[in-house]
């Protein structure tokens, strides 16, 4: 790397520094021939039966023997010599006395297995100690312990039998390495993963109650729980399993550990059902017993009772009220002191949405009603708004959590794109949408009960954490919310103890880190004394210092991880190589096999590379945030001073570092503190970072900031041609070159621009010939070269149709005249209806426009009917991306309706409509009733009013004429000749006489 020559630098500026320092820090970890060749290194267990230096410790001394191998015979398990030939006389077998009688029913009820021949032995032997400890590591769930026997017979070492066979030797009933045994496997797994293999906890725990060794289950359990300490069903879990043991002062030295860190609904019934337990309300004559569940009642109810899972325990507190001494409807004290605590419960309990909801409002009103129907309707009356809005509350929160998985078990976040991302971040959208919807107040606390409304929002947050544990985000949003609102628990800050806890759970996190580092710097209160600033600066640099220890020991862990990969890749390809040594083994074999192996080197070191680099750049940017936040308390500092200096020297020692926080360093010493050794710096990452294009595309423009573009050309010239000589890094010049260009072309000669764009079009033929070219005028808002221009806004702006309910051939289309420059599409924010152009007279036939040509055939092409076929389908498309909330039949009518431009008849004037009613003037009741009498007393039957009380009608000057023609348009078309009266533009008229038969000059 080009790092690791940062260990010549010394720590002087401007000089070299001393002391030499090594970027990777992290030294090759190999293993010893004993490690690579003893299978207890790899998790076997040795076998019982051989040495410590691989002697056989049993009596086969014997040496072999061609004929004890030619078939299988029963091998005595007691005599472990070679069998001596039976007597035989003139061919038959003859006993010698009684004792090979004996040896005979010994043989028959030996439990020794019998012996095999050579291929037999290499195949029995296959499952060899090291491989199954090998493979144990990746076993989701590992086998249960067995063992092999085996034995040989000419006195083989255990290595032998820990490996292949030997051609050829005996085998007889002989213990090898066992199996790994379940709890080693499980333990080897958790101490690998603690964080991410959740499985294997689990089933260590499992294995080890199985074999009822209690100690060893608290051992685990305490382990689980450093390490997930709000797992609410693990702390329920132990409390159970030690009440089942009647160890009561173990389980409530356990309540007081985990009751206020998981709030949680489970782990909180079995702390009740505990109170209910070591309190007996049967022999309580003093009732004490009951008040200190009523007690452990409401401290559950206060803490957890919001809860949209808390129904069981309101209800049990409600039963546990009505279970109490007095009676309901009772007129004494006891009496009524009942039926006031089961009130206040039934009102407390129908505010919460909670699934029981409806069987609590149910009871209560049972409740109130049972006592006095009038009172009971007043309490329902004030009741009944808290209890809709909880009812609707319930309705919309189980819509929101229908698929919300409420586990405690938290699970480490899986990488984008890989098995399980969607279904976690879908996890992940649910808890946030849950948040939002309470803080949106859908029960109306905020006004009434703020204290309420928060304590709902932050035990939110505290159910998503105990989920999310690995999501550094939710630890993030939950500290802001707290530090926004000033939540303080206890007399400390709620959002600061929020983020401490984040950070000890995401001890990798950066997020956490800088928030954590960013919370003190803006709230430490400090002095303007040196002293003062050291304390404040090492308060800031804790988080900082924390995630880089974390980040450093990855690096490391990751190394030895990826040295152990390629170890086991070479034994496991070692070992094929051996075992197929007997066989006939082809040079093709071999050579495949060759192949195969350093692919799955190369594809390990890929994969490992790219961790590093991604470690790399973290911890760096990391570094580039410390150092800014030193700078900010301490200034430019010093070595041993501290400030930014100090950060800077302290990065180079430890390494991993990437170009980013060289350029970081020297722009802030040259643009903050205008210091020439920010030029030193560029030149020392110039050595280090040679390849780099972004760091040399930053010197570039360093130098230029500086004007020094004598320089900055003989840079570019560099580094150029020093990366156009290997064909892998031609790509890297491409920006640099890029970069160069435009700033020649705004500051430079026309033959350099030139020179630059033919050596680009060499070095890069695949770009477009004019790019280079445009480059020189364009800007990052605007590009003048491929600006397309208006000329003509009738053939260029034509609308496109959205839903085309007309089916034409090309050559309709094309001899249709364009539509009009003054009908612009409507934007679809403004109008659920799609744009089209103007709408056809048929929706099948186009629209015949008066301007065609004489010559035009009368039939035209015609496509199918909008509703049917593929038209119909692509209509039905349109019609479900559209996305109105109208009805479908409504957006169909829209959507086949013209727009408002084509409306070309005659509109409504509602002003002069609203002038001529508040014209209008209308006689009250009185003096109409006079009126009217009058005209009775004269004989006529309708009243007359003078002409002047009304205004003009703008709708004709000349009435009587109008009323001589009914039935005509004559009066419409002389008001249009003749003009409106003057408030709308026509000639002064003196008023008019109602014509006969009509109210106020109007026919009805």
């Amino acid at each position: 790397m080009a790092s690791d020559n940062l260990n010549n630098e010394g720590p002087t500026w401007g000089e070299d520094l001393d002391g030499d320092a090594n970027d990777d820090y992290q030294p090759d970890i190999e293993l010893s021939d004993e490690q690579t060749q003893d299978p207890s290194s790899h998790g076997a267990v040795p076998s019982a039966d051989f040495g410590d230096i691989g002697e056989d410790l049993g009596d086969d001394g014997a040496e072999y023997d061609p004929e004890a191998i030619s078939a299988p015979q029963p091998v005595p398990a007691a005599s472990q010599s070679k069998p001596t030939p039976p007597r035989t006389t003139g061919g038959f077998i003859v006993s010698d006395d009684s004792d090979s009688g004996d040896e005979e029913e010994e043989e028959e009820e030996g439990e020794g297995p019998p012996a095999v021949s050579g291929a037999d032995a290499e195949s029995s032997i296959a499952p060899v100690a090291s491989d199954v400890a090998s493979s144990a590591r990746d076993q989701v769930v590992p086998p249960e312990p067995h063992s092999l026997s085996a034995q040989v017979a000419n006195g083989s070492p255990a290595s032998q039998v820990a490996g292949v066979a030997t051609q050829g030797a005996q085998v007889t009933p002989h213990a090898v390495d066992q199996a790994p045994d379940r709890v080693a496997v499980l333990e080897s797994r958790v101490k690998e993963d603690p964080r991410g293999d959740m499985d294997a906890w689990l089933a260590l725990i499992e294995e080890y109650r199985r074999r009822d060794n209690m100690e060893e289950v608290r051992s685990v359990y305490n382990r689980f729980l450093e390490v997930f300490p709000q797992s609410a069903e693990a702390w329920a879990s132990w409390v159970e399993l030690e009440l089942n043991l009647n160890n009561f002062v173990e389980a409530e030295q356990l309540f007081g550990r985990c009751l206020m860190l998981a709030p949680n609904v489970r782990l909180w019934t079995v702390y009740l059902n505990y109170i209910r337990r070591r309190n007996d309300l049967n022999n309580d004559p003093e009732g004490r017993a009951r008040k200190v569940v009523t007690q452990a009642y409401e401290f559950v109810i206060d803490t957890i009772g919001i809860d949209k899972d808390s129904a069981k325990i309101w209800q049990d507190y409600i039963q546990f009220i009505r279970s109490g001494p007095g009676q309901i409807g009772g007129s004494n004290w006891q009496d009524q002191q009942k039926m006031d605590q089961l009130r206040k419960a039934y009102q407390r309990a129908i505010c919460v949405p909670i699934s029981a909801i409806n069987q609590l409002w149910k009871e209560y009103d049972q409740f109130e009603m049972g006592l006095n129907k009038m009172t009971g309707r007043k309490f329902i009356q004030e009741r009944s708004p808290s209890y809709m809005s909880a009812k609707s509350a319930n309705m919309a929160l189980a819509n929101i959590t229908r698929n919300l998985n409420r586990t405690t078990y938290p699970r480490l976040p899986p990488a984008p794109g890989f098995e399980g991302d969607a279904e976690f971040n879908e996890q992940v959208e649910i808890w946030k949408k849950w948040i939002a919807w309470e803080k949106e107040d859908p029960l109306v606390l905020l006004s009434d009960e703020p204290a309420v409304y928060k304590q709902r929002i932050l035990h939110c947050y505290k159910q998503s954490l105990m989920a999310l544990r690995f999501v550094p985000e939710m630890w993030v949003d939950a500290a802001e919310w707290c530090f926004e609102n000033q939540i303080m628990q206890n007399g400390q800050d709620t959002g600061l103890d929020l983020l401490t806890q984040g950070v000890a759970a995401n001890p990798e996190s950066v997020l956490l880190a800088l928030k954590h580092a960013d919370r003190i710097e803006s709230t430490h209160a400090g002095g303007e004394s040196d002293e003062a600033r050291r304390e404040f600066a090492s308060a800031v640099r804790e988080p900082y210092n924390r995630v880089l220890d974390t980040l450093y020991d990855m690096c490391k862990d990751l190394k030895e991880k990826e040295q152990a990969d390629l170890a086991q890749v070479e034994t496991t390809f070692s070992k094929t190589a051996n075992n197929d040594s007997y066989d006939d083994y082809d040079d093709a074999a071999d050579s495949k096999d060759n192949t195969e192996k350093e692919n799955r080197i190369k594809a390990i070191q890929q994969g490992y590379a790219a961790r590093a680099d991604l470690l790399s750049r973290t911890i760096s940017h990391v570094w580039i945030a410390l150092a800014r936040a030193m700078r900010r308390i301490q200034g430019k500092g010093g070595v041993g001073v501290g400030g930014l200096r100090q950060v800077f020297v302290e990065a180079r020692k430890r390494g991993k570092l990437t170009s980013d926080v060289y350029v970081a360093v020297a722009l802030m010493e040259s643009v903050v503190y205008r210091d020439p050794v920010g030029a030193k710096i560029f030149e020392r990452g110039m050595t280090l970072f040679p390849e780099d294009e972004v760091y040399l595309l930053e010197y570039l423009k360093y130098l230029h900031s500086k004007d020094d573009t004598t320089n900055a050309r003989v840079v570019f010239e560099t580094c150029v041609n020093r990366l156009v000589q290997k064909p892998e890094t031609v790509s890297k010049a491409k920006p640099l070159y890029s970069y160069f260009h435009k700033y020649e072309s705004q500051y430079g000669e026309l033959a350099q621009i030139s020179k630059l764009e033919a050596r680009m079009a060499e070095l890069f033929p695949d770009d477009p010939k004019l790019a280079h070219f445009k480059e020189r005028y364009s800007t990052p808002k605007f590009d003048p070269i491929t600006a397309r221009m208006i000329i003509s806004p009738r053939a260029q702006l034509r609308p496109k149709m959205l839903i085309p309910s007309i089916e034409r051939a090309a050559s309709v289309q094309r001899s249709r005249s364009p539509a009009p420059p003054m009908q612009q599409p409507l934007q679809p924010n403004f109008s659920p209806r799609p744009q089209f152009a103007r709408a056809t007279a048929s929706p099948k036939r186009a629209f015949q426009d008066d301007h065609d040509e004489p010559s035009r055939p009368r039939k035209l092409a015609r496509g199918e009917s909008p509703l049917k076929g593929a038209a119909g389908r692509r209509l039905d498309q349109q019609r479900r991306n559209q996305a109105s909330a109208l009805h479908r039949e409504i957006t169909f009518f829209l959507s086949i309706l013209p727009p408002a431009s084509s409306y070309d008849s005659v509109r409504f004037n509602a002003g002069g409509m609203a002038q001529l009613l508040a014209g209008t003037a209308v006689p009250d009741y009185s003096s109409w009733k006079a009126t009217q009498d009058q005209s009775l007393r004269q004989g006529s039957s309708r009243p007359a009013y003078p002409a002047q009380q009304r205004p003009q009608s703008p709708y004709g000057s000349a009435r009587p004429q109008y009323q001589q023609a009914p039935g005509s348009s004559r009066g419409y078309e002389q008001y249009r000749q003749e003009g409106a009266p003057p408030q709308y533009g026509g000639a002064p008229q003196t008023g008019y006489a109602p014509p006969q038969q009509q109210y106020g000059g109007y026919r009805y």
